[in-house]
């Protein structure tokens, strides 16, 4: 886990820094190719108002210069724990009008598409209890799945009591 004061801000900023990771396998168009969802919670305190994210990015192995984007308008990802779907919604609003200036998790690519998902305590303690997890890529009548890629729940637990344990 990662806390620190953005120096640009002076907003609290909380990040487990471990994701959990997702792929979906796209054989279709090469050998070994996948898409990735990585998810890690965070928190953000700015002057006492804290507010809960799911922040990550979405990457592929596939150059994605000349095709449509991994996740277009209109397209909706669904985190699937032990069959609860829980809709990320995305945030509109970039991390630096959260008041975070540099991106709480290192880019896995250079093309790596950053992704900011409004969370609660409840959702992410249900995510991190969990089972079963996948992610639902909603593409009009089309629905494509993100496998568990990597699964480090231990570091969605340890951000949960640490959340718990801070004053609001």
């Amino acid at each position: 886990m990662r806390e620190y004061i953005d120096e640009e801000t002076a907003v609290s900023v909380v990040v487990a820094t471990v994701p959990l990771v997702f792929a979906r396998e796209r054989t279709d168009l090469a050998v070994n190719a996948r898409d990735y969802l990585a998810l890690v919670p965070l928190e953000t305190n700015r002057a006492g108002a804290r507010r809960l994210y799911w922040c990550g990015y979405l990457w592929s192995t596939i150059d994605r210069r000349s095709a449509a984007p991994l996740l277009a308008p209109g397209d909706s990802l669904v985190l699937i724990a032990d069959g609860r779907p829980i809709s990320l919604q995305a945030d509109a609003r970039t991390l630096r009008e959260h008041g975070i200036a540099q991106a709480p998790l290192r880019a896995p690519t250079r093309g790596a598409m950053p992704v900011l998902f409004a969370a609660d305590a409840e959702i992410i303690g249900y995510v991190a209890r969990a089972t079963r997890l996948h992610v639902l890529l909603v593409q009009g009548s089309v629905s494509e799945t993100f496998a568990t890629w990597k699964d480090p729940r231990a570091a969605i637990q340890a951000f949960l009591e640490r959340y718990a344990a801070s004053p609001p």
